[in-house]
């Protein structure tokens, strides 16, 4: 039987967003009929292979340096740098948007509501959350990416970011995520508790995540 998470030891509860707070599996699937029907209404297989290539690119920059993080992203061989972030902002940041409270993790809205009452919500991802957190219907006091910092996770810059701005130390800290090469080792990079989604839970109606502080 898994315990009750113990809320009164942390001031700050950070979260991961992509397959933390929604369904990154069911909200791809979704995203992949919207980007079949642009493949055939446009002939091409462009904006999938950018995509594609695009993630790929990211996931091995995990730990690259400030100086040229924010425009390497966007270099991708045989692609115009402003192409490809155009397609990206438009594919992963607002095309998703409409979708995504249907994807919301069971138990995310009471939980969010029931902890900012007594501690500082955060979110850490290596993209923008506002506006997914808007289109789930969430709020959080702080909110921190790669670009921010110039580091993608594993990197602990973010999370020591959010740290110093919540006032707080590292042992009151929890950080709640999906991905334990990522979330889990930032947060233990720097002695930070985590909980990742998929090993320690599934959705935040588990009875570990009561809240009756």
């Amino acid at each position: 039987m898994k315990t009750a998470v113990p809320w009164d030891r942390f001031d700050l509860i950070v979260f991961d967003m992509d397959g933390t707070l929604y369904d990154q599996r069911r909200l791809r699937r979704r995203m992949a009929g919207l980007l079949a029907r642009e493949a055939i209404r446009s002939r091409s297989l462009h904006v999938m292979r950018t995509l594609s290539a695009y993630r790929r690119k990211r996931e091995a920059m995990g730990e690259v340096m400030a100086s040229d993080f924010a425009d390497a992203q966007y270099a991708l061989p045989g692609h115009q740098p402003d192409r490809v972030r155009a397609i990206v902002a438009d594919w992963m940041e607002q095309r998703p948007l409409p979708l995504l409270r249907d994807c919301r993790t069971p138990g995310a809205g009471s939980l969010f509501a029931r902890l900012a009452e007594r501690h500082v919500l955060a979110v850490f991802s290596d993209y923008r959350p506002e506006g997914k957190l808007t289109a789930l219907g969430l709020s959080a006091h702080l909110c921190v990416t790669a670009e921010d910092v110039g580091r993608l996770k594993p990197d602990p810059a973010g999370l020591l970011w959010l740290i110093d701005q919540a006032k707080t130390v590292p042992a009151r800290t929890l950080m709640i995520g999906d991905r334990d090469d990522r979330d889990g080792e930032a947060a233990r990079r720097i002695g930070v508790q985590s909980l990742i989604r998929g090993r320690d839970f599934r959705h935040f109606r588990e009875p570990m995540f009561r809240h009756d502080a």
